[in-house]
């Protein structure tokens, strides 16, 4: 084995009680180090030492000569350019799409499950003005349930077009329809709602804790003997009417008085009718002021019988009598100064016995 411009040393440790280890140093000569070696492997000795290092990196070699022609530069730039737009376009398109499917996602069957449940009708009718009236599902103010309530998509209302909930319902000419707890069924010669006896008998309807700042409704009725319209105590809690009242929240709020006056055209000398009949009677409460409408379906004196003349239906009224003039009727419809979520309530009310005086309801809305 031949090594050059170096030096190897053989170290051979020998295993015995007075071994000492031999060192064996070759001597250079002026062109070489020769020295042999009994090993089969290895360069001084019998065994191989571990690879050194690599070495160091060479200098790096001279610049390469492009191939690239400035026509060729300016064309890959085009393409480069080209599919950038292409890719860019592609991204704002997908985005926009992504967009409008997100807007109109929450419009896609809203309120048509319990699981897409509405905040409010009016939330239907914004997101699809297309919407039909019929069944939806809202959710309560509190957000913690859910129910199926009627909204009306198509009428107008306090100058609002669709997105009314119906709270309250009576209809008596539906053959499968009865009257609400605690209103007593009448079955002649109508099928009717009046009170089980003396006083007012009301009956709350839920909004589900859903704000609202506007009320519209309407009433249809007839009257069952004398009334006294607005002779009672001026108290809104008391009978302060002979009719319909209308209120929400607790304390009582007033939303609107359907009133029955004694006459359509007797001279009760100031007495029991209507303000607006031809002989007025007495003028409502202050916390009712102009939010009411009055008629009578009585023509004459005193007759303690049912009287098939409408009320509140705008119609019938006699000459020099101004209870039919009123706009909207049978409708009424109250603007709130603030929205709130309070339950509506209903109540028919009378001074007297129920065989004196009573108010018979055909439809309620």
């Amino acid at each position: 084995m031949r090594v050059t411009e170096g030096v190897c040393i053989l170290v051979v440790f020998l295993v015995g009680a007075s071994a000492k280890p031999s060192i064996r140093v070759p001597q250079p000569d002026t062109d070489n180090v020769t020295m042999e070696t009994s090993g089969t492997v290895g360069g001084c000795g019998i065994l191989q030492g571990p690879p050194g290092r690599d070495g160091r990196d060479g200098l790096p070699g001279p610049p390469g000569t492009g191939s690239l022609s400035f026509a060729d530069s300016r064309d890959l730039k085009k393409d480069i350019e080209g599919d950038l737009s292409d890719i860019i376009e592609a991204v704002v398109r997908n985005f926009t799409e992504e967009k409008m499917r997100s807007i109109a996602q929450p419009c896609t069957g809203l309120g048509s499950t319990s699981d897409q449940a509405a905040k409010s009708c009016g939330e239907i009718y914004q997101c699809n003005s297309e919407a039909t009236s019929g069944l939806y599902w809202l959710t309560t103010g509190d957000e913690e349930s859910v129910h199926q309530v009627y909204c009306d998509m198509e009428a107008w209302h306090c100058g609002v077009k669709g997105g009314w909930m119906r709270v309250a319902y009576i209809n008596m000419r539906q053959p499968e329809a009865e009257c609400p707890s605690p209103f007593r069924l009448v079955t002649s010669p109508k099928r009717l709602c009046g009170r089980p006896g003396n006083g007012c008998y009301s009956k709350t309807f839920s909004t589900h804790g859903i704000s609202y700042n506007k009320v519209c409704g309407q009433a249809r009725g007839y009257q069952y003997a004398t009334h006294d319209c607005f002779r009672g105590p001026k108290d809104i809690n008391s009978y302060y009417v002979d009719g319909i009242s209308i209120t929400h929240g607790s304390p009582r709020k007033h939303l609107w008085t359907y009133a029955v006056g004694y006459s359509d055209d007797l001279d009760l000398n100031g007495g029991n009718n209507c303000p607006c009949a031809k002989f007025p009677g007495p003028s409502p409460p202050s916390f009712v002021g102009n939010h009411y409408y009055c008629e009578s379906g009585n023509t004459g004196n005193n007759e303690l019988q049912f009287h098939d003349e409408p009320l509140w239906d705008g119609e019938g009224c006699g000459a020099g009598n101004n209870c039919c003039a009123q706009s909207g009727m049978p409708w009424f419809c109250r603007a709130l100064p603030q929205e709130v979520d309070d339950d509506i309530e209903v109540r028919n009310c009378a001074d007297q016995e129920i065989i004196d005086e009573d108010t018979y309801m055909e439809i309620l809305e």
